[in-house]
């Protein structure tokens, strides 16, 4: 990668994260905080020490207590996505220290909805690029990479633990609507982040099954299993192309094929369950 394409890839990572710590910051500053209610993931734990020790602010609070698990993560995970996330630590903290957002909203349940919807776009717009603002992130980032645990069921096993340890100090009241809030957030962040990263089994059948080949494999860098088959009705033999590849990459290998050859046959099935590291397009991790 040539250092002008290495650079505009860093800007456009920074400025994903940055949007997403924005949307994340607001949701707390505007709408949780008001209302005394607690948030999901680190930032959960963050207000909890706040509302325990008010004179601390909560960015400064973030920060340190994600240095730990910054560490768990730069053992674990990739470097670069180790790299991007300490750069979504970094200006998630500070935007907690300068957004004063407070949006006017008297119903506690619609407040608890719209935060988590806010909350986990930023953290899904987050996790869609190489890092993330680290915290549940970090760990939900290990729980897929190792165990194949999708964002939304790793942010509700650390989410727990958060209500868990909430319960202990804040009302009932509060506790609950911060439930709506994590439920509504995991949901939103798992949409975004594995809605087009689901992946789809294709089958090709095609004439000019080794042009086809060769654009995927050289051109596109997708993986192909070339298999030996033959015809049903006409007994000849022919060569099956497939592949698993992810949601938004369909409508490019339709595209493909079908440009070398306009009756190519074509099937396409949501894979539910994919294993190993290299079938289909992995996260940037």
């Amino acid at each position: 990668m040539k250092i002008t394409e290495k650079l505009k890839d860093f800007f456009f990572q920074t400025s994903l994260l940055t949007i997403g710590g924005i949307l994340c910051a607001i949701a707390v500053k505007g709408l949780l905080i008001p209302h005394d209610f607690m948030s999901s993931g680190f930032t959960g734990f963050a207000l909890i020490f706040y509302y325990l020790f008010p004179v601390i602010p909560v960015g400064l609070i973030y920060f340190l207590i994600n240095i730990p698990v910054f560490l768990i993560g730069w053992r674990f995970i990739g470097l670069r996505f180790i790299l991007y996330t300490s750069w979504g630590i970094i200006i998630y903290s500070a935007l907690l220290f300068v957004v004063t957002i407070k949006i006017d909203l008297n119903d506690k349940l619609l407040a608890s909805i719209i935060a988590g919807g806010l909350s986990g776009i930023g953290s899904g717009i987050m996790l869609r690029t190489k890092g993330s603002s680290g915290g549940s992130e970090i760990l939900c980032a290990i729980f897929f990479k190792y165990f194949h645990i999708t964002l939304g069921t790793g942010m509700l096993i650390i989410n727990t633990a958060v209500m868990l340890v909430a319960m202990l100090f804040f009302p009932l009241e509060n506790v609950l609507y911060t439930v709506v809030f994590v439920f509504v957030s995991a949901k939103a962040a798992d949409l975004l982040f594995h809605g087009l990263s689901k992946r789809q089994a294709v089958l090709i059948v095609s004439d000019d099954w080794n042009e086809i080949l060769d654009e995927l494999v050289n051109g596109h860098k997708i993986g192909v299993t070339v298999i030996d088959g033959k015809g049903g009705y006409e007994g000849t033999e022919k060569k099956l192309l497939y592949s698993v590849i992810t949601r938004d990459r369909v409508y490019l290998l339709k595209k493909l094929v079908l440009s070398k050859d306009p009756n190519a046959f074509i099937s396409i099935i949501e894979a539910s369950d994919v294993t190993g590291l290299n079938i289909g397009n992995q996260p940037k991790w």
